[in-house]
């Protein structure tokens, strides 16, 4: 029998051996600062060889160019974790232009754990009844061709996350976020590097807008910037040395270019216009008639897509698609606009402002890697990734980079892990990128049947757009070329005249007739991918993989079919702990929360020191496993909590044995003593009871809210599951603990926080 399996038998043993691991543990610790302190040394020497004409003052931590939805979210979580760092945006204000506009369930759980943001968006939304669908139709006051409600049954609420997908504007989430990451940043002593930037702009904070970062020197030490106003005479620039810059920058990241990484995929799939509008009266109308989230227009005077961003508010955009060189983005002027979005309407009885119009394009490329060839600029979000919009990937993916990155650099950066752990983003995240290009593609593609039933083939025009820019096309005169390009598309657009899709053209009926069945079929375009939103795996990375787990693939990545797929709970390493939910409670003093909460709560964030989380059932194994999780995390300077999962009225049944009302028992009473006698017939309870005495500041207790967290557990009840920061498995056991477990937890730990080198201490062995 084990060395811990040994101490619960003999509680009197227990407490010699945890005073002896410590002081082994201490010797250990203390030989690791003097190797440190050697090191230290020996980089002392070499910053004395240093050029004089690079000598800054301290580094500040990150760097972080872009204040968009990425970009203040590692702010914040960064700052959470007690991690400085420095946003710097080229704009003087926010963009009130919307972009992105749907948080799926991932991205709204991260956001839960920001000072309860997911709640403030939630409320601020427009009304679930208003988004729900998507709408097809000849025009907007027109006849419907079909809709397609994307919201299943088990979507609202969803039994698979402690949140709900959210429709709310980018341009809206984004005074969110500033709030947040000004109010946290601040709350951090400011390093002397960042002062003089920051006193050009009065009460620049953590945030300095109206800044660009314009050269960048990076090595193996660090990054050198340079940042200068965007705007000529306010202030000027200045040299800013970090340990770390990252590139949240956007789809044509400067960033980027500078350093020197290139975007691998296909480019320039198709280019639009973007007209922000507002016209209450509009917003009414589809209130009153059939309200949605996207309108897809087909008539014979313009093919367009406009997006809801709020009906009650009457705020939308309308997406042109857009052919240069025949086609000018300056054509597109105020007038032009709003005669488009009148045509899409299907009246003028109207009143419409126009607020912005853009241009942008489509791709779908992901970044050939995620750092520079130093490994100390990094690429997040669109600056790392640009998907088609189709599926709404983009700001998503660029809040879990942002999530999966913060964590690490927190632990490199308060000297807990190597430079080696940062890599580990790369590694888990480029793949999801990859899988999501594929996916928004699909998806993309999959949006182009409706138009095609319809005989609007999206290929053929870009075929005619090509052949009007290639070989006889280009020797034709330029206004010849136009009007050549406006007369193809428009005998196109004949396709969905009133005339050739009424009722009394059996041709028309038939087209109608299969859009219908296409829509009704799930083959259009989809809002919901459960399965890659929260089911996701990290293979490789900041994990201990499972060998049987290693040999089989994510096949459902490899093959994106743009269909919508369910999701699956694991607790394989690299997967997101699934949600289940719980409500805690207190042994000593019997107490109990009434607030139901979920598995992902358990892992928390914030203060000084990086927290791992155990998860095992309530029994004597869960002990077991806990001691050898604390010793092995010590041993690293990580904070381990211990969560025991108890079956559902544990509780009450510990009250029932020790003659205790449920009534009289409320969190937080000091007034009330243990019973051990509550145990008296459960020695595995007794087990736990009392090993929770001895580590009252490590341990937690949660009770099953209903049951099946035994069957989404996924192992044996004597295994163990270690989460990492950002609610991911770094590793679990099946087996039964025995003597070699605290070493196993400390091969674990070596191999999630990449230090390989460290040998495992004799007293573990």
């Amino acid at each position: 029998m084990g060395l811990r399996l040994q101490g619960l038998m003999f509680p009197w043993r227990l407490p010699c051996l945890r005073i002896l691991q410590h002081l082994q543990l201490q010797r250990f610790v203390a030989s690791e600062s003097v190797a440190r302190c050697s090191s230290k040394a020996m980089s002392m020497e070499a910053v004395q060889r240093r050029d004089p004409e690079e000598e800054e003052d301290e580094k500040l931590g990150v760097l972080i160019v872009g204040a968009g939805p990425v970009g203040l979210t590692l702010s914040i979580l960064l700052s959470s974790y007690g991690v400085r760092s420095l946003v710097v945006e080229r704009r003087s204000k926010l963009s009130d232009h919307p972009q992105a506009h749907f948080l799926n369930n991932r991205t709204m759980e991260i956001f839960r754990k920001m000072e309860g943001l997911s709640e403030e968006i939630e409320t601020k939304q427009p009304p679930l009844e208003h988004w729900r669908r998507f709408v097809y139709c000849t025009t907007l006051a027109g006849r419907v061709l079909g809709t397609v409600d994307h919201l299943q049954p088990e979507d609202v609420p969803s039994g698979r996350s402690p949140t709900s997908v959210a429709h709310f504007s980018q341009h809206h989430l984004l005074p969110l976020l500033f709030e947040r990451a000004q109010r946290l940043g601040r709350r951090l002593e400011p390093k002397a590097s960042t002062v003089k930037i920051a006193s050009s702009v009065l009460n620049a904070g953590p945030i300095l807008m109206g800044h660009e970062c314009t050269s960048i020197k990076s090595s193996s030490d660090g990054v050198l910037a340079n940042i200068f106003p965007t705007q000529a005479g306010i202030g000027q620039g200045q040299k800013l040395a970090c340990q770390y810059l990252v590139a949240a920058d956007g789809a044509g990241s400067s960033v980027r270019e500078l350093a020197g990484v290139q975007m691998e995929g296909d480019e320039n799939l198709q280019k639009l216009i973007s007209v922000h509008f507002m016209s209450k009266q509009l917003g009414q109308h589809l209130l009153d008639s059939v309200p949605g989230m996207l309108y897809f227009v087909f008539n014979q005077r313009v093919i367009a897509v406009i997006v809801a961003h709020n009906l009650e508010a009457g705020e939308f955009i309308a997406q042109i698609p857009f052919y240069p060189p025949q086609q000018q983005f300056e054509e597109f002027t105020e007038e032009v606009c709003k005669g488009i979005i009148y045509d899409a309407a299907g009246t003028r009885d109207i009143e419409i402002e126009v607020k912005t119009i853009k241009k942008w394009s489509m791709h779908a490329q992901v970044a050939a890697s995620y750092f520079d060839k130093y490994g100390r600029i990094i690429l997040v979000g669109d600056a790392a990734h640009r998907f088609p919009p189709a599926g709404g990937f983009g700001l998503n993916t660029g809040v879990q980079d942002a999530h999966n990155l913060a964590w690490k650099l927190a632990a490199v950066l308060k000297g807990h892990c190597p430079s080696a752990l940062l890599l580990t983003y790369d590694t888990e995240r480029r793949p999801v990128a990859i899988a999501n290009t594929a996916l928004s593609v699909a998806n993309f593609k999959a949006a182009m049947a409706v138009p095609a039933a319809l005989g609007l083939d999206p290929s053929a025009a870009r075929l005619v757009h090509k052949v009007v820019n290639s070989g006889v096309g280009l020797l034709l005169p330029e206004r010849f070329q136009v009007t050549l390009l406006d007369g193809l598309f428009a005998i196109g657009r004949a396709q969905v005249s009133p005339a050739f899709l009424s009722s009394l053209n059996p041709i028309g009926s038939a087209r109608v007739l299969e859009v219908q069945r296409i829509l009704r079929e799930g083959q259009s375009l989809q809002l919901q991918f459960p399965a890659e939103d929260l089911g996701f795996r990290y293979l490789e990375g900041a994990l201990v993989p499972e060998v049987e787990a290693q040999q089989q693939t994510n096949s459902h990545w490899n093959f994106p079919t743009g269909r919508r797929r369910e999701y699956l709970p694991s607790t394989r390493p690299g997967a997101r702990l699934p949600h289940f939910p719980i409500r805690m409670f207190c042994l000593n003093p019997p107490a109990t929360s009434k607030e139901i909460c979920s598995t992902l709560d358990l892992v928390s964030r914030g203060g000084n020191r990086m927290e791992f989380v155990l998860l095992v059932q309530s029994q004597r194994s869960g002990c077991c496993w806990g001691d050898a999780a604390i010793t092995a995390g010590q041993a690293f300077g990580i904070w381990v909590k211990v969560v025991f999962i108890w079956p559902s009225g544990s509780y009450d049944g510990f009250l029932g044995k020790s003659h205790i009302h449920t009534e009289s028992a409320e969190l937080g009473n000091d007034q009330m003593s243990p019973d051990k006698d509550m145990f008296s017939n459960d020695n595995e309870a007794t087990a736990v009871f009392e090993w929770s005495q001895r580590n009252k500041g490590c341990v937690l207790h949660a009770e099953e809210v209903g049951c099946g967290w035994r069957d989404i557990f996924g192992i044996p009840e004597t295994g163990a599951i270690l989460v990492r920061p950002d609610d991911h498995v770094a590793w679990r056991s099946k087996a039964e603990p025995k003597a070699s477990s605290t070493q196993e937890l400390y091969l674990a730990f070596s191999k999630v926080l990449k230090k390989p080198n460290i040998q495992v201490p004799r007293f573990m062995q």
